[in-house]
């Protein structure tokens, strides 16, 4: 049995006590000076309780702890529980086995107890400031992938309070029956002995929770791609619809110019496209798009920019010779100007100040240039927005600018740029002869 005078006995008891709760409070990244003026009060409370058993003291830090969450509401309550009992196990032993051997090598016998006795907390403070540095530098920064994978591991938490509880029986029994110092090596290996089976059943949980999660990963993301494909084909059968629909709607306009019946094409599909051309009467538009004499391409940019001005944004169009043709498909030239047009109607919708600006130039007769410009409030990476699969629009819905330039590579007739000037975006498609 360790000898020590009153004052040193409780001078190590209360260190003991402080210096398993600083070591926790560093592995938990809760170390501050409000909360250490708390932890200096109750340690002073503890060594103050009167028991002849000093094991029981880890008990109550671990109590104390886990009140201290409790009363403050952690969110990681059950793994701070077992950290404060990993922590007390492994401080606790470590003191054992310092003060066992302090005393064995430098106070048994002496008589200047009242000196060398020092020996014995001072030790266990070096042990401490050791623990302290690998638990900070060490130990606390591998503790992240375990708090984000694990939050509450009740399992973990029943099996450590077991061993722990294990540990303070033989600790209390140890103590209580006088054989602590005297079969001190046989106690020490029994430490070890349930500090070692403790990690290994803390290393095979958080493997075993670890493969878990994966294989639960594999099978949230095998779900989510029968999902996504379920989505995909629900889509391609509209859009077979859809086509079917369209198909059947041209045939049956293709049969009306057949018989010469315009009014009855016009009429189908107007119906077909929820549009009326012929009831609406915007002089300016039909002024400006006197001189494009490509009726596709003219109705086209009519219904695109009666739109416009329906929604009360600035419209200006500009046509500077008349165009009877333009080079290439006129197909491809209607989707382009389809895109910018719908990618600025949707850009502008929302703003405060909006403007459009739509020109069609012609330069010579196998050079013409279509320009969209529309105001921006918002930056504009256009980097991103040319990137395949890239929009700008809510949930990423709707065609972006990415389309345009799938359109025109690898045909000689077509090239296209953007740019962005004082919030304001101007998209330019160059067409030309070959």
């Amino acid at each position: 049995m360790i000898h020590l005078t009153f004052f040193q006995s409780v001078i190590a008891d209360f260190l003991n006590i402080a210096e398993i709760i600083i070591i926790y409070r560093f592995l938990t990244n809760s170390f501050t000076i409000k909360i250490m003026v708390v932890d200096f009060l109750v340690s002073l409370f503890i060594t103050s309780i009167p028991t002849l058993i000093a094991s029981l003291y880890i008990l109550f830090v671990v109590i104390y702890l886990w009140l201290f969450d409790r009363i403050g509401a952690h969110t990681y309550i059950v793994l701070n529980n077992i950290f404060a009992m990993f922590v007390g196990v492994i401080m606790s032993s470590l003191f054992d086995l310092v003060d066992h051997y302090t005393y064995a090598l430098f106070l048994q016998g002496k008589s200047n107890i009242f000196i060398l006795g020092w020996l014995i907390p001072f030790n266990d403070l070096l042990v401490t400031i050791i623990f302290g540095i690998i638990v900070i530098k060490l130990i606390r920064p591998r503790l992240t992938w375990f708090i984000v994978n694990f939050p509450r591991p009740v399992r973990l938490w029943k099996i450590t309070s077991i061993y722990f509880l294990l540990y303070i029986w033989l600790t209390v029994v140890a103590e209580k029956d006088g054989i602590a110092n005297e079969y001190a090596p046989l106690m020490l290996i029994m430490y070890l002995i349930i500090i070692f089976v403790g990690g290994i059943g803390f290393v095979s949980f958080i493997r075993s929770n670890a493969k878990a999660q994966r294989q639960q990963q594999l099978i949230n993301s095998y779900r989510n791609q029968i999902e996504t494909a379920q989505k995909v084909n629900a889509q391609y059968e509209d859009f077979r619809r859809e086509r079917h629909d369209m198909k059947n709607m041209l045939l049956s306009v293709q049969g009306y110019i057949r018989d010469h019946n315009d009014e009855k094409a016009n009429q189908l599909l107007s119906a077909f496209l929820q549009t009326n051309i012929d009831g609406k009467n915007y002089e300016g538009i039909d002024k400006s798009l006197s001189r494009l004499n490509i009726s596709g391409l003219r109705n086209l940019i009519k219904e695109k920019a009666y739109r416009i001005v329906e929604q009360e944004i600035p419209l200006a169009i500009e046509v500077n010779a008349k165009i009877d043709s333009l080079p290439g498909s006129e197909v491809k030239t209607a989707r382009i100007i389809g895109i910018l047009l719908d990618n600025a109607i949707e850009a502008t919708s929302n703003q405060k100040r909006p403007y459009i600006q739509i020109a069609l130039l012609r330069h010579d007769e196998e050079n013409y240039e279509l320009v969209v410009a529309n105001s921006l409030e918002k930056t504009l990476d256009l980097n991103k927005a040319m990137k395949f699969e890239h929009s700008e629009k809510e949930n990423h819905q709707g065609i972006g600018l990415s389309n345009i330039t799938q359109l025109v590579d690898n045909d000689d007739r077509y090239s296209f740029s953007a740019e962005v000037k004082e919030k304001v975006i101007i998209m330019t498609c160059f067409i030309q002869g070959k």
